[in-house]
């Protein structure tokens, strides 16, 4: 899975956070098996830097995620 800027690609990480971090309830959510969850979102912190068990990195990316633009 490679991430660019399509929708697709962060909707994951977008219901993560949605959803405090909750791995069942973002499966849950997204109709995925918890590992698929891991790996993306996995791939998204490998992508992007962060750490997402860090608050702070958490928080930089959910506003990211709020500032970017519908067209992106």
């Amino acid at each position: 899975m490679t991430c660019g800027p399509t929708p697709s690609c962060w909707r994951p990480l977008e219901t993560f956070l949605a959803r405090d971090g909750s791995w069942a309830r973002t499966a849950q959510a997204l109709h995925l098996h918890v590992n698929t969850v891991h790996y993306r979102i996995g791939r998204i912190e490998h992508f992007t830097g962060r750490d997402l068990s860090r608050l702070y990195d958490r928080l930089d990316l959910w506003a990211a995620l709020l500032c970017r633009t519908e067209s992106a």
